[in-house]
């Protein structure tokens, strides 16, 4: 499991693991795919801290090399030659955008899972804004603006926030 190695690996690093969410990673990759299956193609996600690093991992699919090179503050090529770059961020703070294909309606599949900002409430207008923008630069294509799709996950009263 994700957070046991995590926590075996990196046991002073903070993090924030799905521990009383079990069914958040299958839930969401199941609620992306059947809006693939009624016409979106693409997703802008934010969310909080907690399962963050499993939705990288399983959802938006960020490459592993990548995401265990952020979390040891260096970058993928210097992990595969051994060198030190600083990352810059808070390894939870990370976002990315990540194409895929989505198999059974051959559908190609864009996926962003924005970077988190400190203040949890901010994040529902930056996941509107870069939506609204999504539908402005495909202009014509999606005139009834249902092939870009946000996803918006909180916890607690954030929303209200």
């Amino acid at each position: 499991m994700w957070g046991d190695f995590m926590a075996q690996k990196f046991n002073t690093t903070k993090r924030f693991g799905l521990e009383g969410v079990w069914s958040f990673i299958p839930g969401l990759k199941y609620a992306i795919d059947k809006l693939t299956e009624l016409g979106a193609d693409t997703f802008v996600i934010g969310m909080p801290h907690r399962g963050r690093m499993n939705t990288l991992a399983n959802v938006v699919r960020k490459p592993m090399v990548q995401l265990m090179a952020e979390f040891q503050g260096i970058t993928p090529d210097a992990a595969l030659s051994g060198g030190f770059v600083g990352a810059g961020d808070a390894k939870y703070h990370l976002g990315t955008t990540f194409k895929r294909r989505y198999g059974p309606t051959n559908t190609d599949v864009t996926l962003t899972l924005l970077a988190n900002p400190s203040h949890l409430e901010t994040v529902a207008p930056v996941v509107q804004g870069r939506v609204r923008a999504e539908q402005h630069f495909i202009g014509g294509k999606d005139a009834d603006r249902k092939k870009v799709c946000p996803i918006q996950i909180h916890g607690d009263a954030a929303f209200a926030g």
